[in-house]
């Protein structure tokens, strides 16, 4: 097949397809700077899809369970070789994506006698050197792209985009935790409908709203932030399950 060009195309052609079809109905993961840090959200029907990479970064990501977890460890390897052969300040985001991430899925995405990555990947860190590139979202074919103040990865273009559009209306910088959390659910929400739906045209605010209420009792929702406020090396912390469950009353009442 490698001598035929033709061949070769059309078996990548077919690999895109493939990979839209596995991803079409994944909970969409929502990033957000807000005034102490970064929050990650999604929902997850079992394993973890959120998690921390080094110290600053964190890692979340959206596809089959066994390529989320072989990324995960990917990238944390990736991470600490570097702070080894290096120091710790130079683990940065930019490097992780550019020299890492992408590289290696870009590899699994064309050699197409053997899986690609079934997945679409975001890592976000908290004070980048460039404000810029807080957040990177990573394609199964190792294309990859920055954002600044919210970011996301979903099974439907369209629902990244709407995500996108309307995380922009908010003030990261006078946003606290809570009002982030407001903020990306409303943001899943719409990302998770705009996935499900067939019609055209955006949902209203008391169809989000019906939706997360339905969300709240029948699916398992899990955040994270990056807390620049922690004492700690490390500012990763998962929100508790009861936090999680105040900020979805006034939606579920």
């Amino acid at each position: 097949m490698l001598d035929e060009p033709y061949r070769w195309v059309e078996a990548i052609r077919n690999r895109r397809e493939y990979l839209e079809d596995q991803l079409r109905d994944a909970s969409p993961v929502v990033g957000l700077a807000y005034a102490e840090g970064v929050l990650l959200l999604t929902t997850t029907p079992g394993p973890r899809k959120l998690f921390e990479v080094y110290n600053d970064i964190a890692f979340a990501a959206i596809g089959h369970p066994a390529d989320l977890e072989k990324l995960r460890k990917a990238v944390i390897d990736i991470a600490h070789l570097e702070a080894f052969n290096l120091s710790s300040s130079d683990v940065s985001l930019q490097r992780l994506v550019h020299l890492g991430l992408g590289p290696l899925m870009k590899t699994a995405f064309d050699e197409i006698f053997r899986s690609p990555y079934i997945a679409r990947a975001m890592v976000a860190e908290l004070d980048p050197a460039n404000p810029g590139e807080r957040f990177y979202t990573i394609e199964a074919d190792g294309s990859f792209s920055s954002a600044g103040n919210a970011a996301a990865v979903a099974g439907a273009r369209k629902s990244e985009e709407a995500v996108a559009a309307h995380l922009a209306a908010l003030d990261p910088a006078a946003l606290p935790l809570e009002g982030a959390l407001s903020g990306v659910l409303e943001a899943w929400a719409l990302g998770a409908l705009l996935s499900e739906r067939e019609e055209e045209g955006e949902p209203g605010e008391e169809e989000m709203r019906a939706f997360l209420a339905r969300a709240g009792q029948e699916r398992r929702f899990e955040a994270a932030v990056l807390d620049r406020s922690l004492p700690t090396r490390t500012k990763f912390r998962l929100l508790p399950a009861g936090y999680l469950a105040e900020a979805l009353a006034p939606y579920t009442s």
